[in-house]
């Protein structure tokens, strides 16, 4: 759902929300809260929750802040709010890559069912496929059919194992029919570089990064199953190479598990109004991204859709953990 659709549908459910939102206010919160977020400042995980946390401040009457805690590809900050007290002051900017991380990192022993609260969706973004200018590939199914003539030979750049390049990259790979050997970047800086360069043949990039590179990289297609609003003369890889590919890049909130439900309501309902309001929605789409509020249930569904297709990719993949 896009446009004007989207947008009603957020405001209806920003005007249903908030009568929880004032039930639940003068309860909680009491002091600050914190959003942790796995990924270092200036990310885009980090960009949604800074842009958040001062509408919520304003809607419950405390301060949020972002508290960016980094390592073990994300599993440090995941732990850090699995043991937090359930009291609704710990929250985590979780992503689509924590539904996979089982499959990766031995060092995942939660499970995103039991071990969290879900709260509300976020948003949600495309990756975009980006090749050199020289290739002389100029759409996806032309790539694809380039890429299985070179298959075993090519390469492509990832963030390392369970990032969104990675598994936009897998299930590309699986879907497509073709060997290629993973190059892993410490930073989107690095990787981009490369694939400017011409050290390394594709890469699954975020919107964002895309849009800033447009004149010396080749967007071929996005990785949502339609094409994006903020990109919209970009093809969906769906559509024109691999009918059925979908690796939606989205955002939640999630709190340890065990937060009363009466706080995990209130929040739900201030962040479906903080992701109604018109600058907030703007301000996503700088960035490739749109505005999607959610019921803690339809999260939950969400998660496990996402937990059954990493591991359908990992399987077919051979990926274990490590």
């Amino acid at each position: 759902m896009n446009g004007p659709a989207c947008a009603g549908s957020l405001l209806a459910t920003a005007i249903l929300a908030s009568a929880a939102l004032s039930a639940h206010a003068q309860r909680w919160p009491e002091r600050t809260a914190r959003i942790v977020v796995a990924t270092p400042p200036g990310g885009g995980d980090d960009f949604v929750v800074r842009l958040l946390a001062p509408k919520l401040s304003e809607l419950l009457g405390q301060s949020f802040v972002a508290e960016n805690r980094l390592g073990a590809g994300g599993v440090i900050a995941q732990n850090h709010v699995m043991k937090a007290s359930p009291d609704g002051y710990t929250w985590l900017l979780a992503g689509a890559s924590m539904a996979g991380a089982r499959y990766v990192n031995a060092a995942a022993a939660y499970d995103v069912l039991r071990d969290f609260t879900p709260v509300s969706m976020l948003e949600t973004s495309p990756f975009v496929l980006l090749v050199h200018l020289a290739v002389p590939a100029r759409t996806a199914k032309d790539y694809v059919a380039l890429a299985r003539a070179q298959s075993g030979k090519i390469t492509f750049a990832t963030m390392g194992a369970g990032q969104a390049p990675y598994w936009s990259a897998h299930l590309f790979n699986s879907m497509a029919g073709i060997k290629a050997l993973e190059v892993p970047y410490k930073s989107f800086g690095e990787a981009m570089s490369d694939l400017v360069a011409g050290r390394v043949d594709y890469f699954f990039a975020p919107s964002a990064t895309a849009m800033a590179y447009r004149q010396k990289l080749r967007p071929l297609a996005v990785t949502t199953p339609t094409r994006a609003p903020a990109l919209p003369d970009i093809p969906a890889l769906a559509e024109s190479a691999l009918p059925g590919y979908d690796m939606t890049i989205w955002r939640s909130i999630v709190g340890p598990a065990g937060v009363p439900p009466d706080i995990v309501q209130a929040l739900n309902a201030a962040l479906a109004r903080a992701l109604a309001s018109g600058d907030v929605r703007e301000k996503l789409r700088t960035v490739g991204s749109e505005a999607v509020s959610s019921t803690p249930r339809e999260l939950t569904e969400r998660f496990a859709l996402w937990i059954d297709r990493f591991g359908k990719i990992a399987q077919q993949a051979g990926i274990k953990p490590q």
